[in-house]
Parts: structure tokens; C-alpha cells; sequence
């Protein structure tokens, strides 16, 4: 009898101790069995959804569901049973839940399932994201007001200042015409900072379109050239293309890839110096094939090679400044790359160049 009430008394101890562990948790944990009857709900859940533990424990899940999700919940577990197919299970999905009150709110749900005394138990950790989606909603009001307020009054200055400039409308003062070609020049940087916040926004957003296509390398590597004609003439860049790698097929949007190489090859001219060539070279890897762009210019500090990707970085404040540039190139590049299922990345030395790479799995020629 008394190992009994030991017994017991440890197993009430763990609980406790389960329960503390679980209230420190900042997310929220809802543990329901096969049937959906709700065993765990920690204080993170409490604070969520308004409910206490004590009024949700032993009812059914769909209590935490609108009506819309409520109804299937049911059918989902019963065909997981039948067919242990997990088309939610070990992901992240984005849901809405029901809170006490009745309000309706967005939240992210992972969802993991383990056996406990022969049980299947399915564990969700919920995170209200209420505030992050209305920080989505205002992110995207601001970026459309950007465009609409800003990029529209832009046109209409930055065009009569290039007629002006031009002196179809008669000679200009040297002084004057200096002034003008500033002018010019701050309304293209501006143009140029509002457009790439718009491509930023469309792509981390996931509401840019893609056209993926199948193009062979030496085809997109000509592009590249053709369209950095310009830049080429005034500073050497050199082509290394592998005849092995030239025929060798990448799926991609043309355009996008583009975007990202030009970029590369922008960011590498303009930190080296003129004496000093950039090179563009493919190479074929085990089932990929990578796209880089190699500089000896100046290198990026060690210390920055964490942030180089992100927003609005800047290697050096004052030499970016100088040479121009939105500082957004880079993290558009990232995007961009991910969602054509593409990786990106570089390697670099301080005063002894850089190289960044874009890399995509070979398609596969029929046999």
C-alpha cells in the first residue's frame, strides 16, 4: 500500500512538474488525443485563446476553431487514422482560431504527433500572430503609398528636368546645367530606391509571378553580357564557360535570374578597381549547377558576412555612399533565388575580392 502511495505521489510530482515547465513556455502548447478531446493547455494557451485551463480540458478541440475549421477537424483526424497520411503534421501552417470572446485571429500552428502508454497524442504549438499580420497589412498600405505618392510626382519632374538638361529647350548656363544633371541624378537614386522597396515587398511577400522556363546556360550566361554591355566596355569582364557546363538546362525565370546576375555583376565592378577584372564564370556541380560572378576588389570584412543579405546593409556606410546603391540589391537577389528553389551565397576576403554564386538543380534530359 505504501509503495502504491509513493507511486502515486511521484506521478503527481512529474505532472506538476510537466505543467510548470510547460507554463514558462512563451508559446502556446494543446495536446489532444485521437479523438480530439483536449489533454494539455498550458498558461501561453490560456492567454491566447481567454479560456482557463479548467474549462477546456476534456472538451473538443473544434471549441478553439471557427465554424469553417471546426467541421473539417473531425473528418482530418478520422482520415489520418485510416491513412496516416500527414498533410499537416511536422509543418507550420497558417490557421485562424476562435477566442473566448468570440474574435476570429490568425495564428501559426506546428504540429508534431507522439505515442504516450500505447496513445497517440498530437501536440500543436500556437503562435498568435495578430500583430504580425497587421504589421504585414501596414507594411503593404505604406509600400502603395510610396508608389502611388511618390513614384508618380517623380516621373513628372525627373522628365521635363532631362528635357531641360538636354537643351532642346535651348543652350543652358554651365552653371545651370550642372544643377540640372544633380537633379537628375537624385531622382534617378530615388526612382531607383522606391522601385526596388516594391520588388522587395513583392517577392518577400510571395505575390511575385514567376514565368519558370528551361534555358541552357551559355544562353542565360550571353544574356548577361549583352545586358551589362555597357558597363563591359568601360571595365573587363571576363567569361569562363566549361564546354561540359554550357548545354547543361536550368528551370528559372529569365528575367529574375537576370535581376540576380546583373546585380552580381553591378555590385562587383563597382568595388573593384578599373585595372582589375570581374569574371563570370559557370561550373557543374553534383546534380546543380552554380553561376558566379568573381571580383579582386575589396573584399568584405569577416565580421559582416552574417548581415550580408539583409536589408539595407551596407559593408561601409561611407564607400556604399560613394558608389551608390539602394542597399537592397543583395536581399532582393536572396528572394528572388528562393523562390525560383534556388540557393544563393559568397565567399570573401577582406582586400582580396568576392565572389557570389547562384546555384539550381539540373534538369534532368530525357533518356
Amino acid at each position: 500500500m505504501q509503495a502504491t502511495d509513493q507511486t502515486q505521489q511521484k506521478t503527481f510530482e512529474e505532472a506538476k512538474y510537466n505543467q510548470a515547465v510547460l507554463d514558462t513556455v512563451a508559446d502556446g502548447i494543446v495536446c489532444i488525443d485521437a479523438r480530439g478531446t483536449i489533454r494539455t493547455f498550458n498558461k501561453a494557451s490560456a492567454e491566447i485563446f481567454g479560456y482557463t485551463a479548467e474549462e477546456v480540458l476534456g472538451q473538443k478541440i473544434n471549441m478553439l476553431m471557427p465554424r469553417s475549421y471546426a467541421d473539417r477537424h473531425d473528418e482530418y483526424l478520422e482520415n489520418y487514422a485510416k491513412t496516416r497520411e500527414p498533410k499537416l503534421m511536422n509543418s507550420r501552417p497558417e490557421v485562424e482560431g476562435k477566442r473566448k470572446s468570440g474574435e476570429i485571429f490568425p495564428m501559426e500552428v506546428a504540429l508534431t504527433e507522439v505515442a504516450y502508454n500505447d496513445e497517440m497524442i498530437f501536440v500543436g504549438v500556437v503562435r498568435d500572430i495578430t500583430e504580425r499580420k497587421r504589421i504585414e497589412q501596414l507594411k503593404s498600405e505604406f509600400i502603395a503609398t510610396v508608389s502611388h505618392e511618390l513614384r508618380t510626382p517623380l516621373t513628372s519632374i525627373s522628365a521635363p528636368l532631362a528635357l531641360i538638361h538636354s537643351g532642346k529647350l535651348g543652350a543652358l548656363p554651365q552653371m545651370v546645367s550642372s544643377t540640372t544633371e544633380i537633379a537628375m541624378r537624385n531622382c534617378e537614386r530615388l526612382t531607383s530606391l522606391i522601385n526596388d522597396l516594391l520588388d522587395f515587398e513583392k517577392t518577400s511577400s510571395g505575390r511575385a509571378k514567376f514565368n519558370m522556363q528551361l534555358y541552357r546556360i551559355e544562353e542565360l550566361i550571353s544574356q548577361v553580357l549583352q545586358e551589362n554591355f555597357t558597363m563591359s566596355e568601360d571595365f573587363p569582364i571576363r567569361l569562363n564557360l566549361p564546354e561540359e557546363t554550357a548545354d547543361e538546362r536550368i528551370l528559372v525565370d529569365k528575367e529574375r535570374l537576370l535581376q540576380i546576375l546583373g546585380n552580381f555583376v553591378s555590385n562587383a565592378v563597382k568595388f573593384s578597381d578599373d585595372e582589375k577584372s570581374v569574371e563570370l564564370y559557370a561550373e557543374r556541380k553534383t546534380e546543380s549547377v552554380r553561376i558566379s560572378v568573381v571580383d579582386r576588389g575589396i573584399g568584405i570584412p569577416e565580421e559582416f558576412h552574417d548581415r550580408i543579405f539583409q536589408r539595407f546593409s551596407q559593408v561601409d556606410g561611407s564607400t556604399t555612399r560613394k558608389k551608390g546603391g539602394t542597399g537592397l540589391g543583395l536581399a532582393i537577389s536572396k528572394e528572388l533565388a528562393k523562390s525560383m528553389g534556388g540557393e544563393i551565397g559568397f565567399s570573401s576576403n577582406e582586400g582580396q575580392g568576392s565572389t557570389f554564386w547562384v546555384e539550381f538543380p539540373q534538369e534532368r534530359r530525357p533518356s
